[in-house]
């Protein structure tokens, strides 16, 4: 593949380590792909910076951090300065990870000579000015995202960023004890307030014996002294960790976790192990419930509001209840399958480079393809090219989409790309023998054949199905490209008709 990845990180405050790691599980994916990967600005712990740059990530300097103009001169520079080196036929692509990134900054720099790529968890940036906006978290595909229709939208858990380490050592097979006694403590890189420490006082409160605590204190943890302080107290077998160089080791040793819902969450659900999740951001809040309501996890809900009593009583409760953990475990990997980071650089390849044949699926539509349809047909493109151009309203859509798939009159295919749907077409029988057809593809994907596919793989079987002896199509008059795209599928132009007071042409094929 070839080409750079430029990342722009929120590298400071108690969020900010959590945003580099899952760049960095972006950035491995890029490189496993041919690509080569550079750090906007710098990271204050040095154990991470010494990670990434084993990973072969350097550093391009940004002394100065947005809204400060200097981080907006300096990335545009760095781009400029990136094309360069490389030269007009190479991809340059711009990923940039923070809460504080503003619309005009994102405006800014997807006018660059760069593709941009937005990794969110939030939806409250009106616009997101970017060619891909990736969210992947459980329910962000209900997120109505402001952007236009060539923002490319990745959202839900297929798309979670997993770091290599946790993909070498793969899903562990996790023997679920009637007790639970190892425990792993992590809480991020920073804990500013020390959650930490009021955790760790909650287990010592547990009526458990023989139990065994790992705390992980992050690189950016400033109260690692008094940890150890209070460590002193604890049992011998409690052990506090710092500069952990194997998490998934520790992962593979536990029974049962306490960790922030933020990277780390996805880690655990990734390998199995069941957790008690808690929220040490406003972001992080609905990832630990959300988690929970699937399944994979115990919600703990916001740290400022826990005791150590409230503490005790939860992981006692979790580590007596092995079928619980069970299910925990179960249901994690089903909901992350580790192959999120190598399906995001998959579609940023595709946005510039032939899709591979291998990677799409031709199926039925199913419920949960109900929102990204109702986006493309809204797409103003869509709607300009339609019979009836008013925009449609989601409560009006999701009853009328419900009914088709149960239509035994309609038939809907959509083409899917590593989760992401390209392309719908739907047949309907009307009263004459004939199947009715309309066809859309997402405006990204255009000009690809992609619509020549759905037609000529679907027609002959919805022919079949619908008990029709022809397919026909009726096309607006100034749609040129529909109208090329059923010549060439070998329709026939019947003649000329006036719908809804438009200006239409009349295409069929008969049925083998």
């Amino acid at each position: 593949m070839g080409g750079t990845l430029l990342i722009r990180a929120d590298a400071d405050g108690e969020i900010g380590t959590g945003h580099v790691m899952r760049c960095l599980a972006l950035a491995q994916a890029w490189q496993k792909a041919g690509g080569q990967v550079f750090l906007l600005g710098d990271v204050a712990a040095d154990a991470i910076r010494r990670r990434l740059r084993a990973c072969d990530i350097d550093f391009l300097p940004i002394s100065r951090r947005h809204p400060d103009p200097a981080d907006l001169r300096a990335t545009l520079q760095l781009v400029e300065q990136s094309r360069d080196e490389l030269g007009s036929g190479e991809t340059i692509w711009l990923a940039v990870d923070g809460y504080h990134f503003d619309a005009q900054y994102l405006e800014q720099v997807r006018g660059a000579d760069a593709r941009l790529l937005v990794i969110d968890d939030l939806g409250r940036l009106p616009p997101f000015d970017a060619d891909l906006v990736l969210n992947q978290n459980l329910g962000a595909e209900q997120t109505d995202y402001p952007c236009d229709e060539y923002t490319t939208l990745l959202l839900g858990s297929p798309y979670v960023l997993l770091r290599q380490e946790y993909l070498a050592r793969g899903c562990p097979e996790r023997k679920i004890p009637e007790l639970a006694q190892n425990v792993l403590v992590t809480l991020g890189g920073a804990d500013p307030k020390n959650v930490t420490g009021m955790v760790a006082a909650g287990l010592a409160e547990m009526d458990l014996r023989d139990l065994e605590v790992r705390v992980v204190v992050g690189a950016a943890n400033r109260h690692v002294k008094s940890l150890e302080q209070e460590f002193g107290r604890f049992p011998a077998n409690w052990r506090l960790l710092k500069n952990v160089d194997d998490m998934p080791g520790l992962v593979a040793w536990a029974d049962v976790a306490v960790a922030a819902a933020g990277t780390t969450a996805w880690e655990l659900a990734f390998s199995g192990l069941p957790a008690a999740l808690l929220a040490l951001a406003d972001h992080q809040l609905p990832v630990a419930e959300r988690l929970a309501a699937a399944g994979a996890a115990t919600s703990l809900g916001r740290a400022d509001g826990l005791t150590h009593e409230r503490i005790a009583a939860e992981l006692s409760g979790l580590s007596k209840d092995a079928a619980l953990r069970r299910r925990q475990s179960e249901t994690g990997p089903l909901l992350v399958d580790g192959r999120g980071a190598s399906r995001v650089v998959e579609v940023m390849q595709a946005l510039d480079e032939p899709i591979p044949d291998e990677r799409l699926q031709l199926r039925p539509a199913v419920e949960e393809d109900a929102k990204p349809l109702w986006r493309l047909a809204n797409a103003p493109s869509v709607r300009k090219n339609s019979l009836s151009t008013d925009p449609i309203a989601w409560e009006e859509h999701v009853p009328w989409f419900r009914h088709k798939l149960a239509d035994d009159t309609a038939r809907i295919w959509v083409l899917d790309f590593e989760g992401l749907i390209l392309g719908q077409i739907r047949y309907e029988r009307a009263g004459d023998g004939t199947a009715e057809t309309s066809l859309l593809v997402v405006a990204t994907f255009r000009r690809r054949g992609l619509a020549t596919m759905l037609l000529e793989e679907t027609w002959q079987q919805a022919c079949e199905e619908l008990r029709a002896d022809r397919v026909r199509a009726v096309v607006r008059r100034e749609n040129v490209a529909s109208r090329l795209i059923f010549v060439n599928a070998d329709f026939t132009e019947t003649g000329p008709a006036e719908i809804r007071g438009c200006a239409c042409d009349v295409f069929e094929r008969p049925a083998e």
